[in-house]
Formats: C-alpha cells, structure tokens, sequence
C-alpha cells in the first residue's frame, strides 16, 4: 500500500493549482472596540485623529493562492485607492497605494479573514500594524480575486502621523 500512496501523493503535488482562485474570505463581525486609540508613526511627527468607523475604498492584489495545506497562515494583501485624508482635506495620512497585508487560516475548509499586521507605504517603507486597526469587509464574505473591491474600516480609534500635504 505505501508503494501506490507515494506516487498519488507527488501527483497530487505537481498538480497542485497553487494559484487556482479561492471563495469568498469569511470576515468577523464588525465590533467597534473601546480599547485605547492605534497609533501609526512614520517619523515621529504630530499625530492626527482618525475616528473609529472611517472607511477607506481598497482593492484586493493578487489572488490569494489555495495552498496545499494551511499551516496557519496565508497571506491576503489589499490597496489603498483613495487616500486617508486629515480632517482639514489637505493631509494625507495613508497614501493611496499603500497596501496592507492581512493574516488569513483555514478553518473547516472556510477561509477566514484574522487581522491586518502590516503596511507597506507606496515609497517601500514599512510598520507593523497595532491588533486590530483595521477591519475588511463590508459583509460577511468578501471576494479575494485580483482587483475585487474593498472597504477596510477603522477599527478602533486610530491617531496616525501625516504623511505629506496632497500633491
């Protein structure tokens, strides 16, 4: 028996479609937290608020692959199209082009969103994300195929440097 399992398993390997398309992402309930306010520095200037409940317009990038196995962690990334703007309109605090990549698991054969870690800035700068700062959505599924639009949320408070004036 051993002798037959060996070469199925590698057939199955090979043919593996890592970048076969997955359903749909199962998002979490949106719970607005009153944990203290996130804070996202850059450089270490002043902070601008950003309330809880802010939307900001994002697009998936790539499709997320289907892996062979989940060992815990499979990575979805997504892009900011328009930009955080300050109160006064003028300041931006998270450029468009920005991408987040957000943790995802596999569970009961449901793929399902955990939380965003980190921000990549369009110029290659990047920081961690404090936990939850940001949600996705909006729903209970969301789409992960390439250029699928998307909403993520200010989770909680957030207080976040300027990252320049508009351009």
């Amino acid at each position: 028996m051993p002798a037959l399992l060996l070469p199925l398993l590698m057939c199955a390997w090979l043919g593996a479609d890592s970048s076969a398309p997955v359903g749909p992402l199962v998002i979490p309930p949106f719970a607005r937290s009153s944990g203290p306010a996130a804070e996202l520095r850059w450089t270490g200037s002043k902070l601008y608020p950003v309330a809880e409940g802010t939307q900001i317009t994002a697009k998936v990038v790539g499709t997320m692959p289907v892996p062979a196995t989940d060992p815990g962690r499979t990575l979805l990334q997504v892009e900011v199209v328009l930009p955080l703007m300050a109160k006064d309109g003028v300041t931006i605090l998270l450029p468009a082009g920005s991408r987040l990549v957000g943790q995802v698991h596999l569970l009961r054969g449901e793929y399902r969103f955990i939380d965003f870690q980190s921000c990549r800035l369009p110029e290659g700068q990047s920081i961690g994300l404090p936990e939850n700062t940001f949600s996705l959505g909006p729903g209970s599924l969301v789409g992960v195929e390439e250029e699928t639009p998307v909403l993520l949320t200010v989770a909680r408070p957030l207080r976040t440097e300027a990252f320049g004036p508009a351009r």
